[in-house]
């Protein structure tokens, strides 16, 4: 059985920590899984076991262990989480159900009502941040207030505070607050589950610790709802991490990449100066050679914006667009909406390098 005990929240020289002990037979060697938000207060992270039993669904399955959660865990969550169990499952056929048991269940008390928003600078999450901007007039609209930035790979160094300095001066720019959380979590979860199935409940797991301060949270989608493939973050899924207390929401899948960078990003300085896509290359810095950087440097010449982007080579190499590898199923979907949508634009150059690509 994988256990999780003596969650506590403690004071730290950065922040506020929540954190478990994690005990099973087989379990990676982390002593303690733990969310730590820098500054804030206290009252953000609630001592609950709900982020736990959130990012360690998967984990479980994956070592067909039953999970039990030491602490206060939402019964909402519980009854959801069987059902993302039951989709993970049907999925992928390496996990399989196991029980998921809390020895208390309990509403999460009330605290504040901030918006969050999860956000690295990236193409999804400006979309979803540009796009909430517009609708902060209309009636009964919640507006994002809280830009949140999980930082996963435990990152320091120069390049990662430069990272965290953008966000926190579009955060300004877009009246709002930046809020980052360190975790554990991925090198727990990772020798037993690829992230990309996996990066969905680490989300829901961040937004979990902060009840507290959370009462909606936004996760940007990255495919549209005409083409939905297996991801861990998906409009099946994400809304199952929610809680009585905290709504979670998967925003922005009613666009394509193209779309998303068209209708939103091109007109946005804010977006242009800032916009950061690369996950090959260190933190705050796009390679401009790797898949995703030419997928993001097509959608921005299809909408006429490359040139003004400030953080991407102003011209879109073809043959580096042909030859570049596309390993992943999630980045292949991606490729062919790239053609599909270049082609119905006529730029039949851009549609042949990346069918080219994808052969």
């Amino acid at each position: 059985m994988l256990i999780v005990e003596d969650v506590r929240r403690t004071g730290t020289a950065r922040g506020w920590e929540l954190s478990a002990r994690v005990r099973a037979k087989a379990a990676p060697d982390v002593e303690r899984l733990h969310f730590t938000v820098r500054g804030g207060g206290s009252d953000w992270v609630p001592e609950r076991g709900d982020a736990f039993l959130a990012a360690l669904v998967m984990p479980a399955m994956s070592l067909g262990e039953d999970l039990l959660v030491d602490a206060p865990v939402s019964a909402r969550l519980l009854r959801s989480a069987r059902t993302a169990m039951e989709i993970y499952s049907a999925w992928w056929e390496r996990f399989g159900e196991v029980r998921l048991t809390a020895t208390e269940t309990a509403v999460p008390a009330g605290g504040e009502d901030a918006v969050g928003l999860f956000f690295t600078t990236g193409v999804d999450c400006f979309y979803s941040l540009l796009k909430d901007g517009e609708r902060r007039t209309e009636p009964h609209h919640q507006p994002v207030t809280d830009l949140l930035f999980a930082n996963f790979e435990q990152d320091s160094g120069t390049d990662h505070d430069r990272l965290v300095a953008r966000i926190g001066h579009v955060a300004a720019r877009s009246r709002c607050r930046a809020v980052v959380v360190d975790t554990n979590i991925r090198s727990f979860a990772e020798p037993l589950t690829t992230w990309e199935a996996y990066h969905g409940a680490a989300l829901g797991g961040v937004a979990l610790a902060l009840q507290g301060l959370l009462g909606r949270c936004l996760i940007a989608a990255s495919d549209q709802y005409r083409h939905l493939p297996p991801l861990g973050s998906h409009p099946l899924l994400d809304h199952l991490w929610s809680t009585e207390r905290l709504e979670i929401v998967h925003d922005g899948a009613e666009a394509t990449r193209t779309g998303k960078v068209e209708r939103r990003l091109s007109g946005s300085a804010l977006a242009l100066d800032n916009l950061g896509v690369c996950w090959r290359s260190r933190p705050g810095h796009n390679c401009g050679a790797c898949e995703k950087c030419l997928r993001t440097m097509a959608a921005l010449e299809l909408a006429g914006a490359l040139r003004r982007c400030r953080t991407l080579p102003r011209v879109l190499d073809l043959h580096r667009l042909r030859t570049v590898p596309v390993e992943s199923e999630d980045a292949r979907v991606s490729m062919r909406e790239l053609a599909q949508d270049a082609r119905q634009r006529g730029r039949h150059d851009i549609a042949d390098a990346a069918e080219h690509a994808l052969r």
